[in-house]
């Protein structure tokens, strides 16, 4: 009786956690980045659970070029990211946080000041 109690827990945890799930993923997701800057874009860092990604761009992104983007992302569509670019001393400058619905994002424009997307 015991392990029977036992497992009908268990599998109400799993049903809660289930629906409790955000019900769009972004695994997955492609996007453009696009340069509007006169910088070198050099990172572009996404935020979960209260800590930052590795940088996602292994490449660097002059002012004017575009490029396409694709990273496995397993959370809800809308995310925090930032930016870096280059400075005149070769180190980055880390940009503003900002908070994007990753899922509609069809290209993410940086502008030297901030990050819009459509």
């Amino acid at each position: 009786m015991k392990s029977i109690a036992i497992k009908s827990i268990a599998a109400f945890a799993a049903a809660t956690l289930l629906l409790s799930a955000p019900a769009v993923s972004a695994a997955g997701t492609k996007f453009d980045i696009k340069n509007d800057s006169g910088y070198i874009i050099d990172g572009f860092y996404t935020g979960e659970g209260g800590e930052w990604s590795a940088n996602w761009m292994n490449f660097k992104l002059d002012g004017g070029e575009t490029a396409n983007m694709e990273f496995n992302y397993q959370g809800g569509c809308d995310i925090e990211f930032y930016v870096t670019w280059e400075a005149e001393d070769g180190s980055s400058i880390k940009g503003d946080e900002t908070t994007i619905n990753i899922c509609e994002a069809n290209t993410i424009y940086f502008d030297g000041k901030q990050a819009t997307y459509d």
